[in-house]
């Protein structure tokens, strides 16, 4: 059973993870993406999520994708999180979707 992170380490893992942002309830990424890039990303994500039994929430709006990621049973962050977190990100630059830069940061 995965446990609960504490502030440190997933700030940690953040560090590890661009464009993800959070702190020890739950860690998100925001992604400008169009429609069908969307779908076809997050069909992919779906597949990881079911293969791993553990999956992200995912909203949408025009233009918007934003993942939400928790293990409800630990009411938090855990590494089985940032694993899907590494996952998801890996799968948004398969469609193109470069992770952000500091300078991206700062714009």
């Amino acid at each position: 059973m995965p446990t609960k992170l504490d502030a440190h380490r997933v700030a940690d893992a953040l560090d590890a993870l661009p464009g993800w942002s959070g702190d020890t309830s739950t860690i998100v990424r925001k992604v400008a993406i169009d429609e069908e890039t969307s779908n076809e990303a997050v069909e992919k994500i779906s597949i990881v999520a079911n293969e791993m039994n553990h999956h992200p929430v995912v909203d949408r709006a025009p233009g918007v994708t934003i993942f939400t990621v928790w293990t409800h049973s630990q009411g938090g962050v855990t590494d089985l999180d940032i694993t899907l977190a590494s996952r998801i990100s890996d799968i948004l630059r398969q469609h193109g979707i470069a992770d952000p830069t500091d300078a991206d940061a700062d714009a």
